[in-house]
């Protein structure tokens, strides 16, 4: 007995002797901000020396994918050659108002309780999982022991998976956040830590860390020791399997079926697994090495244990199962699946996992259904789900990020992501044979739904409860059809995702497929793209465009119309930046689809916000009011104009109409307008006026002088007198440019700009001609945009192109035809009228008429063909008239009786 006791102490002692710890490293992870975090410089309280982890500036929270933090230190301040290099992005928070851990205690902590480095951490956003760093450099004889600590006070469970990856892995789990998570009254985690095995580094020297979630949208790290130890035994490189199946009379399909290897990263992990079902009767499984050799494995002699050439398996459960094999521990489970159901902010039971929207099994790994998803969570973001198996936080199954269907459960290292939907009827498969998932219209497409798909502004980040320009457009349209202005029930259904750009919204194109509507607007800027970081300027801005004419194109293939709003300001732009801006926008207008300047809305004239319309803070993002601009650049009717059938307007040259007598053109901007470029042809230098508008209880005039200059008269203060003369016989272009956020009006004489204004203006009805003079003039091609232009703009309307970017007006102003037809997308119209009656000088003579209760009532003196439109353009009257007709049964609304309005009660 003594003998046998002497061998075990010697043992034990050997196997404490192999394993001498050589030194420990201490990180603190979270940001340099102040008022988030505080660096642990110096000496600790234990005389340890620590290496901080931190976000790249001061300027925001971000952690870039990329940095390297290298020469760490040990915790005797000895460099050692080892680096830390970001995989992914991560974000970072702290102190009381990131809920940190601001009063550590050694009796729970240990050496770790050092409040400057519990006080703040990194984090992975709900939308980010399997967010990882590595280390670099690592003695490979050497094993390395993970401490790590998390801690975020919040009352939701938020639980974290920590795995350390090397030539070995280990995986745990540490709650983090939670009630009461750190005794009564304290919901953050205040000693647990997290404690590896011991982990030996790849071939290269790397081990890597991994912050996944198990629950809980925001994941937290604080905190991190690693001690080394020399002596262990490096672990033997395990026999490397490519494939895996089954086989045998349980199976479903009665032959062999091919089984799936877990791997994030494609390499070989020796983990397989299955969603199949089983039926009564016996499997094995048939494996290959990576060297070709085929190897079967069967029951061992304990339960759930494989060895080669083992007896057949009897199936214990019959049904639906997840089978997992993993061939480096010569194991495997078998987990019987009660249900695969959607759980998400849109499905009626919410994130309750245990009311989820349960699929039906279809046979050979596929489950599927048509489901109805109409929760409104009223959370700012994106509406989402993920699939949830067995009403189980523990399987969770996701879309991989950067893939347009492929899907992963989110613990097994895959970079994973909420599947993004809106409400409606979905027929909604998940092919786990294949790992992919598909969507379908339920009830097919929508003609009335207007997907916005872009990034955060498009998204209405800055805005009150993010109801920025797109929420507010979508209001407008629905206002229009309650108040039967518009008989189309148009509705904006957003799905765009703070952060993307053009490569972005290609990766995750399916998200407007299963929008489920006819109409896109695509919401992305410049900014995004990386044009202000970017070394390489001119790539970036043909990745660009190349991406976005590839997004119009896939969307006209699925059968969308798209549109696009073109690129905006930034905070942080400067000039170069604010050029290439322009000059894609300069494309946009004349690409053939319906744009909106967004730029002219919110300019401050050198490529930034307009003072007072950036969010404080945050050089990214429009304030509320920022997103009002943006709304008012956009076309009240535009799709009605769609729907309609108007095309886009191409140019007319050679087409003029004279004003004489008093005559006059008259138009009023559909709904409130603020930014606005309008634009003209006028020829005659005599005094007089040549345009107004109306603005509040005053009037802003265009007048030529007596010696041929134009003179624009503000309706607020002040004036601007031309150094351009008109008075030479000749046609000249007259624009009057208003910014309304930068408080300023511009006048350009052809392309020469003329003067400015600071003032700010909310113009309503404009008027071409003068009422009160007999002066003749010729007017030819008026232009109105809800936008202001830039000096570029203007000088490309002089020469001759087509901007077609928010123009609501666009008539060549054509003096043979009955009516100025606007041939611009807007159902706008422009009206000729005489001073003395204020009706259209070519029917003052023979027609009247009258808009009734359900009708429209005509008298003609002699015999007048009449057109009778909708509102939205459509022919419901045609006819020659003569005498009194009246035409019957028309809904309440706007029609246009030879092109001048009528209203029907």
């Amino acid at each position: 007995m003594k003998n046998i006791l002497l061998l075990l102490l010697t043992f034990c002692c050997s196997v404490l002797q192999a394993q001498i710890l050589t030194q420990t490293l201490y990180f603190d992870f979270g940001s340099q901000i102040v008022a988030q975090g505080t660096l642990t410089e110096g000496p600790d309280a234990n005389n340890h020396y620590w290496n901080n982890i931190t976000n790249n500036t001061t300027e925001n929270k971000y952690a870039v994918a990329g940095t390297v933090y290298p020469s760490l230190v040990n915790a005797e301040n000895i460099p050692t050659n080892y680096t830390l290099t970001l995989d992914t992005r991560f974000s970072t928070n702290g102190k009381s108002g990131g809920g940190g851990l601001l009063a550590p205690k050694a009796e729970d902590l240990g050496d770790l309780a050092i409040a400057s480095a519990t006080e703040d951490y990194f984090f992975i956003e709900s939308g980010e999982d399997n967010s990882s760093f590595t280390f670099s450099n690592l003695d490979t004889q050497k094993g390395y022991k993970f401490y790590a600590f998390g801690s975020r006070k919040a009352d939701d469970v938020r639980t974290a998976y920590y795995t350390m990856s090397g030539l070995n892995l280990y995986k745990g789990e540490l709650q983090i956040a939670g009630k009461d998570c750190g005794g009564t009254g304290i919901n953050q985690n205040i000693k647990n830590v997290c404690t590896s095995e011991l982990i030996y580094p790849d071939n290269d020297g790397k081990i890597k860390f991994t912050i996944s979630r198990k629950t809980g949208a925001y994941i937290a790290l604080n905190v991190l020791r690693i001690e080394e130890y020399a002596g262990g035994e490096r672990p033997e490189p395990a026999v490397d399997y490519t494939s895996l199946s089954i086989s045998g009379t349980a199976t479903e399909e009665g032959t062999d079926i091919p089984m799936h290897i877990v791997s994030a990263d494609g390499t070989l992990t020796n983990v397989f697994e299955l969603y199949t079902s089983l039926k009564t009767g016996e499997f094995s499984f048939k494996s290959i090495t990576k060297e070709g050799k085929s190897v079967t494995w069967g029951a061992g002699n304990n339960d759930n244990v494989l060895v080669t050439d083992g007896s057949a398996i009897t199936a214990a459960a019959i049904g639906e199962v997840l089978i997992t094999v993993d061939l480096a521990k010569k194991t495997y489970t078998i987990v019987p699946i009660q249900e695969w159901s959607l759980v998400g902010s849109v499905t009626p039971g919410g994130w309750d996992q245990s009311k989820g929207v349960p699929l039906t099994y279809q046979g050979k790994s596929v489950w599927g259904g048509k489901v109805e998803l109409n929760r409104v969570s009223g959370m700012s973001d994106r509406e989402r789900f993920i699939f949830v198996m067995n009403k189980s936080w523990d399987y969770q199954m996701k879309r991989v990020k950067g893939t347009a269907n492929e899907v992963a459960l989110s613990t097994q290292g895959y970079t994973v992501e909420d599947i993004n939907i809106n409400h409606g009827t979905y027929n909604v498969t998940l092919d786990l044979r294949n790992y992919v998932y598909y969507i379908d219209c339920g009830d097919g497409v929508d003609p009335y739904k207007i997907s916005m798909m872009g990034s955060s502004v498009a998204n209405g980040q800055g805005a009150t409860s993010n109801q920025g320009y797109a929420y507010m457009y979508g209001e407008m349209l629905e206002g229009r059809f309650s108040d039967q202005v518009s008989t189309s029930p148009w509705f904006v259904s957003g799905i765009s995702v703070n952060g993307n750009n053009t490569l972005n919204l290609l990766g995750r194109f399916n998200d407007l497929i299963h929008d489920c509507g006819e109409y896109v607007i695509f919401g992305l800027s410049l900014g995004n793209e990386g044009i202000h970081e970017a070394t390489d300027k001119q790539a970036t801005f043909d990745q660009f465009k190349a991406n976005m004419q590839t997004l119009i194109q896939k969307a006209r293939e699925s059968g969308k119309y798209p549109l696009v709003t073109n690129s905006y300001t930034r905070g942080d732009f400067t000039a170069s930046d604010y050029e290439f801006v322009k000059q894609m926008n300069m494309l946009i207008h004349e690409w053939n689809l319906p744009s909106v300047n967004l730029l002219g809305a919110i300019d401050n004239g050198s490529g930034q916000w307009a003072d007072g319309y950036q969010v404080d803070g945050d050089i990214y993002h429009p304030t509320t009011e920022g997103h009002r601009e943006f709304f008012y650049a956009m076309v009240p009717s535009l799709f009605d104009a769609i729907k309609a059938g108007k095309t886009l307007p191409q140019r007319v040259s050679g087409t003029s109409c004279s004003l004489k007598n008093g005559s006059y053109l008259e138009f009023t901007p559909e709904n409130e307008v603020h930014p606005f470029t309008v634009s003209f042809k006028v020829k005659g230098g005599e005094a007089g006026t040549i345009a107004s508008f109306v603005n509040a209880a005053a009037e802003g005039k265009l007048t030529v002088n007596k010696t041929g200059e134009i003179v624009y008269q503000s309706p607020v203060s002040g004036e601007i007198l031309s150094k351009t003369g008109i008075s030479d016989g000749e046609w000249h272009t007259i624009s009057l440019v208003h910014y309304y956020a930068q408080g300023r009006t511009l006048l350009y004489v052809d392309n020469v700009l003329e003067g400015e204004l600071k003032e700010k203006l909310t113009a309503g009805k404009f008027t071409l001609g003068d009422k009160s003079s007999n002066v003749e003039r010729l007017y030819s091609e008026l232009f109105f945009y809800r936008s202001a232009m830039n000096a570029e703009e203007i000088a490309s309307l002089c020469e001759g192109d087509m901007l077609k970017s928010s123009l609501e007006i666009y008539t060549p102003l054509d003096g043979t035809k009955g009516s100025m037809e606007n041939l611009a997308q807007s159902m706008n119209t422009v009206t000729l009228k005489s001073a003395s009656t204020g009706l259209v000088p070519e029917l003052t003579d023979v027609i009247t008429v009258r808009g009734m209760k359900g009708s429209i009532v005509i008298d003609s003196l002699v015999e007048t063909p009449v057109k009778i439109y909708t509102g939205e353009g459509r022919l419901v009257y045609e006819a020659s008239v003569i005498g009194c007709t009246t035409v019957h049964n028309l809904a309440m609304g706007v029609y246009l009786v030879n092109g001048n309005k009528v209203v029907v009660k």
